[in-house]
């Protein structure tokens, strides 16, 4: 097959296993997936809004979008003579949301802070029937994921958002 009659697949797709190395993200994963999804989010975690700055090491300050709690340090600054906080720890990853490395579709790969991250891997099952009312943050990817599953469709994420109140009520009628 001549270059010009593939197909061309999206890099937001399901993998097959020997397209993916021993760690078991594909081959694209470190080279451009994990930025592209950060940079979508704005450098930005999606859940709590800390931003990404890159190559700031171990934290990056909080600004005013910022909606976390702690753990944080207040550093004094004599020669500004104030306070400034800063959270620890804060680095940005991207989380697959039902655990699949080589499960790279757009709604199963959230920008998280580490902490949040590490929230969400613990709590969030994308397969558990969850009849409340989700989070803002999560409702387009829970649509998407939806649409997925229940009508076996594969939206882009504007579609999703376009359809939000119809996918999610999805999970209710299930």
């Amino acid at each position: 097959m001549s270059a010009e009659s593939r197909p061309i697949l999206s890099a937001y797709r399901i993998y097959l296993d020997t397209e993916c190395g021993k760690d078991g993200y594909p081959w694209i994963w470190h080279e451009r997936l994990k930025h592209e999804v950060r940079e979508d989010a704005g450098n930005r975690c999606v859940r709590c809004g800390h931003p990404y700055a890159k190559g700031a090491g171990e934290w990056s300050a909080c600004d005013e979008q910022c909606v976390h709690a702690g753990p944080t340090r207040i550093c004094g600054d004599d020669q500004n003579l104030g306070w400034r906080t800063e959270a620890r720890w804060r680095i940005l990853t991207v989380h697959h949301l039902n655990g699949r490395k080589d499960d790279c579709r757009w709604w199963n790969l959230a920008a998280l802070c580490q902490r949040c991250h590490l929230t969400i891997q613990g709590k969030v099952q994308m397969a558990r029937v969850w009849p409340w009312e989700h989070s803002e943050w999560f409702k387009p990817y829970v649509a998407g994921y939806y649409a997925a599953v229940y009508l076996g469709e594969d939206l882009t994420r504007e579609e999703a958002e376009a359809r939000m109140d119809e996918l999610l009520a999805l999970e209710r009628a299930a």
